[in-house]
C-alpha cells in the first residue's frame, strides 16, 4: 500500500508535489490530498483509496485520526486549516487535526471524534480563515454541543507575543496567510504557543451583548502583574482589604463570577467568564510589573512581614525596632485553600518559654534547637534547616509537629505523608512555607536528594499536568519537619542540613487528654507567637553585628539564631554549643547507618592507607567486610554509583579523620580512590 502511494501519478497532472496521507482510527490509509505546486498557483487533488478513484469521499476523516484516538481524552485538540499545519504543531507534541479541502471541506468532514473534546480553533490570518474557523465553530456548537475556542490572529496579539520573546524583533511581520506552520517555522515554541492558545477566545452567535470587563470595573485598586517565572496575579482591595490570587487559579474564576453576579445582577455565561479571566491572564503577562509573590514569610525592604492568614487579612509587620500588626499591599502574599490562620500576637506579653510544656524535648539543648528551628521559618530566604524528630511510639512526635508548624505556618492539613516524586514535592512547596512529613518509616535517595534541594537552593522543573512540553518551574527554599519511627538521617547529604532530635518516651501516667492538651495550647500560642516575634526583630537589629567564630554548614541559619539569643535569655554561645554539638551526634549516626562510610572507616583503622580503582576497592571491601556490604541497596556493586555515594560520605569522613582523593594515574590516566588518615 505505501509503495502504490508514494508512485501514486495523477493522468493529466502527473505526480503530486505533496501528498498528505489520511488514515481511518486504527491507522489504515483512507484518503490522500495530492497537492500540485505550479506557476499559476497550487492545488489538491484527491484520491479515494478505498473505491481507487481520483475523487473523495462523501464523508471524510479528520486528518491525523489515528494519533487523536490515541490521545488522552483531556488533551486539548488543534484543528488548523491544512495538513501542513497540523503536521507542524504535531511535531511539538500537540494533538492537531485538520479537515480535507480546508475552508470549504468542513461540512463534509465526520466531525463525531471531535464530541466531547476540547477544541481550539487555528485559522490562517486572512478573512476566508476566519470564515472558516467561524463557520466551523457554528457546525461544532450545533451538531456536537461544542463551545470550540478560536485563536487570535490579530497583529497586536501575535506581536505581544514575540516581544516576549527575548530572541525575536520586536517589529515581527506577521503577513496575509500567515499560520500555524509560518509560527513553527520562525522559531515558535510550545511557550509561545501556548500562551496563544490561552489567549483564545470562545466563539458563540448569541453572545452578541458581551460586555467586556473593563466596562463594569469588579474589583477597586485592580493591579494585573506577573512573578518573574510568569505566573500572572491580580491584587486587589474587597470589602476595604488588600488580597492577591493568581489569575489562572479556580478560585480567582469563582470570585470574578461571583463579582460579576453581585455588579450585573446576572450570573456571567461560561464563553463571556473564560474571555474575561484570559483578557485578564494576558493584561498580566504582557503588561502588568514583574513582582515577586510569598507564602506566609515576605520581606519589603528591611522588615519582615508575616501573613497571619486571617479574614482581615492582617499581617506581622517585623522591624529592628519591635514589630507590629498592620495591613497592606506590600509585599503579595498568596495563600493555599488549606492555610489556617495565626493567632493574633500581644505586644509586651511574648514568652517563648511557655513551649516548653507542650513539646516533648529531651533536653535543655533540644529545646533550643526547636526553637530555633522556628526562628529559622521566620526568614524570608534560606537556607533552612530540615528538622528531623524520631523516636520510639508514644514519644509524641506527631503531636510535637503539629504544636511548631501551628506556631510558623498552621493549616488544615498539619502533616501528610511523604510523597513520592518530586512532581507532587514541588505541588506542596508552591502551596505552603513549611513542609510538615508524618511517620516516615524511609526516603528513598532521589527523594532524600529533593529534600537537600528545597533547604539549601537548587530549581526544580517538572512536567505540567496533561502536557508533554510544559514545565512547572520552582527555585525557592523551604523549611521542612520530618518524624518516623527510625534514624531518618542515615543519609550523608541529609543529616549535614538537618537538626536530628530523639524524643524521649512518655510514660502512661504522664499523657495528656488530647482536648484539655490543645485547649491549654490555645491559650498560650498568642503568647508564644509575640516571643517569636520579639526574637525575630532581636535578630534583625543584632545580626549585622554577629561574627562566628566557627562557621558551620548553613552559617547563615547560624548567625540569625545567635543573633535572638539577647532576646530569648539565653546564655552566649548556647544555641551555637547545642546546635555543632548535635551535628556532631547525627555525623556519628549517619557514618554508623551508611555502609560505605561504615567500611572505610573499619578499613582505615585496620590497614591505614589503601589506594587503588573503584571496583578494586568494592572487590576488597566486599571480601574483607561482608557483614557491612552485603546488603546491596545499601554498599552499591558497580563503580559509578560506588563512586557517587563515597562522594556523598568524604565529608563525614573527613571530619572522623580520614581523607578520600579521585585523581588520576599512569599513562592511560587511571581513576584511582586514595584513602589515607587525614
Amino acid at each position: 500500500m505505501s509503495d502504490s502511494i508514494a508512485h501514486l501519478r495523477h493522468p493529466k497532472a502527473g505526480r503530486p508535489t505533496v501528498q498528505y496521507v489520511y488514515r481511518d482510527a486504527v491507522g489504515t490509509p483512507v484518503l490522500m490530498a495530492n497537492r500540485y505546486d505550479k506557476q499559476d498557483g497550487k492545488f489538491f487533488l484527491p484520491y479515494d483509496l478505498i473505491a481507487d478513484a481520483w475523487k473523495a469521499p462523501e464523508l471524510r476523516p479528520l486528518y491525523r485520526l489515528d494519533a487523536l484516538a490515541e490521545a488522552n481524552a483531556d488533551r486539548a485538540v488543534i484543528v488548523t486549516e491544512g495538513e501542513k499545519c497540523a503536521d507542524a504543531l504535531a511535531s511539538l507534541g500537540y494533538v492537531s487535526t485538520t479537515t480535507f479541502g480546508g475552508a470549504n471541506g468542513a461540512h463534509k468532514t465526520d466531525l463525531a471524534p471531535l464530541r466531547g473534546r476540547k477544541v481550539i480553533l487555528w485559522p490562517d490570518k486572512d478573512e476566508p480563515g476566519l470564515k472558516y474557523a467561524e463557520g466551523l465553530a457554528a457546525t461544532l456548537h450545533a451538531e456536537l454541543g461544542a463551545l470550540p475556542r478560536i485563536i487570535p490572529t490579530a497583529d497586536i496579539v501575535l506581536r505581544s507575543i514575540r516581544s516576549a520573546n527575548r530572541n525575536a524583533a520586536p517589529d515581527a511581520v506577521f503577513p496575509k496567510g500567515w499560520d500555524a506552520a509560518d509560527a513553527v517555522a520562525s522559531g515558535w515554541g510550545v511557550h509561545e504557543i501556548n500562551t496563544l492558545i490561552e489567549m483564545a477566545r470562545p466563539h458563540a452567535e448569541e453572545d452578541t451583548d458581551r460586555t467586556e470587563p473593563d466596562e463594569a470595573p469588579l474589583f477597586d485598586d485592580l493591579e494585573l502583574w506577573h512573578t518573574p517565572d510568569h505566573r500572572p496575579f491580580a491584587t486587589f482591595r474587597r470589602d476595604g482589604r488588600w488580597q492577591s490570587l493568581e489569575l489562572t487559579s479556580s478560585s480567582f474564576k469563582q470570585l470574578l463570577a461571583y463579582e460579576t453576579y453581585r455588579t450585573t445582577g446576572k450570573a456571567p455565561p461560561a464563553a463571556k467568564l473564560d474571555d474575561m479571566q484570559r483578557q485578564m491572564i494576558g493584561q498580566a503577562r504582557f503588561e502588568g510589573a514583574t513582582r515577586p509573590v510569598f507564602t506566609r514569610i515576605g520581606r519589603n525592604g528591611d522588615a519582615i512581614v508575616l501573613d497571619l492568614g486571617g479574614a482581615d487579612c492582617a499581617r506581622a509587620t517585623i522591624t529592628a525596632n519591635g514589630w507590629r500588626v498592620d495591613s497592606g499591599n506590600e509585599p503579595r502574599f498568596v495563600r493555599s485553600p488549606s492555610a489556617s490562620a495565626l493567632p493574633m500576637p500581644l505586644p509586651e506579653s511574648g514568652d517563648v518559654a511557655l513551649l516548653k510544656r507542650f513539646v516533648n524535648a529531651a533536653s535543655e539543648d533540644d529545646f533550643r534547637l526547636m526553637v530555633a528551628w522556628l526562628l529559622g521559618c521566620l526568614r524570608p530566604e534560606g537556607p533552612y534547616p530540615l528538622l528531623i524528630l524520631s523516636g520510639e511510639q508514644g514519644s509524641a512526635k506527631s503531636t510535637t509537629s503539629k504544636v511548631l508548624r501551628s506556631l510558623v505556618d498552621p493549616s488544615t492539613l498539619s502533616t501528610r505523608s511523604l510523597p513520592q516524586d518530586e512532581h507532587n514535592l514541588v505541588i506542596a512547596a508552591r502551596g505552603t512555607h513549611v513542609l510538615a512529613f508524618d511517620n516516615i518509616s524511609r526516603i528513598k535517595g532521589s527523594m532524600a536528594d529533593a529534600l537537600c534541594r528545597l533547604a539549601t537552593g537548587g530549581g526544580f522543573a517538572t512536567r505540567k499536568l496533561h502536557s508533554d512540553s510544559d514545565e512547572v518551574l520552582f527555585d525557592a527554599t523551604r523549611p521542612s519537619l520530618l518524624n518516623g519511627i527510625p534514624d531518618l538521617a542515615e543519609r550523608a547529604d541529609l543529616a549535614d542540613r538537618a537538626i536530628t532530635l530523639t524524643l524521649p518516651s512518655i510514660a502512661e501516667n504522664r499523657r495528656a487528654f488530647e482536648g484539655e492538651f490543645w485547649d491549654q495550647f490555645e491559650e498560650v500560642r498568642p503568647r508564644i507567637l509575640a516571643g517569636l516575634l520579639d526574637a525575630t526583630s532581636g535578630a534583625l537589629e543584632r545580626h549585622d553585628s554577629v561574627t562566628l567564630q566557627d562557621r558551620p554548614r548553613l552559617a547563615d541559619f547560624a548567625r540569625w539564631v545567635t543573633a535572638a539569643e539577647p532576646s530569648l535569655g539565653w546564655p552566649p554561645g548556647a544555641f551555637l554549643a547545642a546546635y555543632q554539638a548535635n551535628r556532631r551526634e547525627s555525623e556519628e549516626a549517619a557514618v554508623e547507618s551508611n555502609a560505605v562510610a561504615s567500611a572505610i572507616l573499619t578499613m582505615v583503622a585496620d590497614s591505614g592507607t589503601w589506594s587503588g580503582t573503584a571496583a578494586e576497592l568494592i572487590a576488597y571491601l566486599r571480601k574483607r567486610y561482608p557483614a557491612l556490604t552485603d546488603a546491596a541497596d545499601a554498599f552499591p556493586r558497580q563503580a559509578a554509583a560506588f563512586g557517587s555515594e563515597l562522594r556523598r560520605v568524604t565529608p563525614l569522613l573527613r571530619r572522623q579523620g580520614i581523607a578520600v582523593a579521585h585523581v588520576r594515574e599512569g599513562k592511560d590516566r587511571r581513576r584511582m580512590i586514595q584513602v589515607t588518615r587525614a
